[in-house]
């Protein structure tokens, strides 16, 4: 890459939603804490970012929008707005998606299972376009297709098998998702390939792969595509007439988390080049599609906490929140640094001195620690402020989990015009407590239940 255009590309402006800490003071009083607060212009703004990165290649570029990072109906909405396609992957995204008026048509369906059944129920909904990476998922889509008289459009999810460096890898010799190019067993694309032009109800599209999610240098794509190339080639001579129609890159355009990571056009430079060559070497003129379901989400949001008790070690002092990993899952799996803020802010430091601040959640767990990339000061943290977790949009609302009987929170949306939306309402307890089965009449013995320990305790003392 010449220096000139990738101090270009790396010095392509980003956008990140802006609340006032008057704003976010208000939302804290109106509707509690925690609570998550989803900027509307954002979301907008980030679809707009990725599909600006990829205008130089030879061709149609379409972003999907991958709902497994954030199903809310208001999120999805705003993207349904925007006219792109969706990356689903259960029948149950597909429930939300169609409830909410969406065109099975923008659909690709990506199932790990790929069960006859599972395939039964979405080409009956109006889904035609499904990623395959099994042979047994291939038999299941046949018989589901003829039982239903479809023809249904496929992609081969294929696993390049390339090194990546990311936060999540996904590209790995004998990895979880889909097939080896070539391999001795009947789950290779070059055998799927085969079947699949012979079947009577498939009709092959393309390629998909995908190398993972936070990749933090591009230059992974380049041999990726290189084998997909290859491939398509050789299926090729054995079939002239065989034309690439759709090439899906999957995901990975990375997130700020606290430090610097490529922009999108830095991920889609390199990648671009070698889609344009390949436009020429195959004589094909097909679709790029890229998935983002963590750019696109993670920087439109926020988590309001506040800051409920504290305690101080000979250097470091521990500041526990009203929030936990129930809310913030990353923050414990993957060790994900969320970037922190205290509001309001002040430049006055405990004791006057520079000391470490570990900020904790409220669960009885280890793991309930959130990471930071930087040392933050004190900044004259003391209780009942408010801290503010930023890029929290994406894998934080679908791993929300009831651990110790946590009620899930209010998520707000900030529309396009300042207003603020309820867009899900806080949980009840007396919900959580329906939804476990509290609600449920069964007979049990209840003679312990007039018995008190505490009783014992002090007949023995």
């Amino acid at each position: 890459m010449a220096k000139a255009a990738y101090e270009s590309i790396r010095q392509t402006p980003t956008f990140t939603p802006s609340f006032t800490d008057l704003e976010i003071q208000n939302l804290a009083e109106r509707y509690g804490t925690p609570a998550y607060v989803v900027d509307e212009e954002t979301l907008r703004k980030k679809l707009s970012i990725l599909e600006a990165a990829y205008r130089g290649f030879q061709g149609q570029a379409i972003a999907a929008y991958s709902m497994k990072a954030n199903f809310n109906p208001s999120i999805i909405r705003v993207f349904m707005s925007e006219g792109i396609l969706f990356d689903i992957t259960s029948i149950g995204e597909i429930e939300f998606y169609l409830r909410l008026g969406g065109n099975p048509e923008n659909i690709i369906y990506t199932s790990i299972t790929e069960e006859e059944e599972e395939f039964r129920i979405i080409l009956s909904k109006g889904v035609n376009r499904v990623v395959l990476s099994s042979h047994n998922g291939l038999v299941n889509l046949i018989r589901s297709s003829k039982s239903l008289g479809l023809t249904t459009s496929v992609l081969i999810r294929i696993n390049p098998e390339v090194g990546v460096k990311a936060g999540v890898r996904a590209s790995y010799k004998n990895g979880k998702f889909g097939v080896p190019i070539n391999g001795s067993t009947v789950d290779s694309a070059t055998s799927l390939f085969g079947k699949i032009i012979e079947s009577e109800n498939l009709e092959l599209e393309g390629v998909h792969f995908h190398l993972g999610s936070q990749i933090e240098d591009p230059s992974c794509f380049v041999p990726a595509l290189e084998k997909v190339e290859n491939f398509i080639l050789k299926m090729k001579r054995e079939r002239p007439e065989l034309r690439l129609k759709i090439l899906d890159i999957g995901g990975g355009t990375p997130v700020d988390y606290g430090r610097a990571v490529p922009s999108p056009r830095e991920i889609a430079f390199p990648i671009i080049s070698k889609l344009n060559s390949m436009v020429k070497t195959l004589g094909a003129d097909f679709t790029l599609i890229i998935e983002s379901g963590r750019f696109l989400a993670a920087e439109s949001s926020v988590l309001i906490t506040r800051v409920v008790n504290s305690k101080v070690y000979e250097a470091t002092k521990f500041i526990i929140v009203d929030a936990g990993y129930h809310l913030l899952l990353d923050a414990a799996l993957l060790h994900q640094a969320y970037p922190q803020e205290i509001i309001p802010a002040s430049t006055e430091e405990f004791g006057g001195e520079h000391m470490k601040i570990n900020v904790v959640g409220r669960l009885c767990d280890t793991l309930d620690i959130f990471p930071s990339e930087s040392t933050l000061s004190l900044g004259g943290v003391q209780d009942g402020k408010l801290l503010v977790f930023r890029n929290t949009g994406a894998y934080s609302l679908v791993f929300n989990m009831p651990f110790h009987c946590q009620i899930k929170p209010t998520v707000l949306m900030r529309r396009m015009n300042g207003e603020i939306d309820v867009i899900r309402r806080a949980e009840k307890i007396e919900e959580l407590f329906d939804r476990e089965g509290g609600n449920i009449a069964l007979s049990f013995s209840d003679s312990a239940a007039e018995h008190t320990v505490d009783a014992d305790i002090k007949e023995r003392a």
